[in-house]
């Protein structure tokens, strides 16, 4: 193989700007996200579980797999998933609406908010121990441009979802 060859196989390893953030804060997430799931194993929840018992309990009352998936950004097929995977062990149960079949609203059962009780301290634990290697002022910044970021990608994902006829 000619040098020529060689150089045009390979990729070019300069980013755009802002793409060496954003492996970063993948592979930050990755991380966090494993040992996350490592400390939940006992408590036989997964984080994005743990997630979607989160949005229920904020809420405080039954709501839309919709809208759950717009609280965590996920497509609705995997909300559906994760909803299933709750329900079987009966720590959600599902509310079909009458009115509208294509609506169905989940709430958190009382076993559920017992799994959430016992879990959630847990993954706030490991939060507090994590962020210790940042000062109260690099916590507060880091939040406020991830969710700069956050809202930028969200905004840009609507536009693209609607001009496709979907939603997220």
């Amino acid at each position: 193989m000619t040098t020529r060859q060689q150089q045009k196989g390979k990729a070019k390893l300069e980013g755009a700007r802002g793409l060496a953030e954003w492996i970063t804060i993948y592979k930050a997430y990755n991380a966090i996200f494993k040992l996350t799931e490592l400390a939940l194993l006992p408590h036989g929840l997964s984080l994005p579980q743990l997630h979607l018992l989160g949005v229920l309990k904020k809420g405080d009352e039954p709501i839309t797999t919709g809208e759950i998936g717009q609280a965590m950004v996920k497509a609705s097929q995997t909300i559906t998933g994760l909803v299933d995977r709750l329900e079987e062990p009966g720590l959600v149960e599902r509310i079909f609406d009458r009115r509208d079949r294509r609506k169905t609203w989940v709430r958190m059962t009382e076993k559920g908010e017992s799994k959430f009780t016992e879990a959630f301290p847990v993954a706030n634990r490991l939060a507090e121990e994590l962020s210790a290697v940042l000062t109260d002022q690099e916590l507060k910044d880091l939040q406020a441009k991830v969710e700069k970021l956050w809202r930028a990608a969200t905004d840009r994902l609507d536009a693209v979802l609607t001009s496709s006829g979907r939603t997220r």
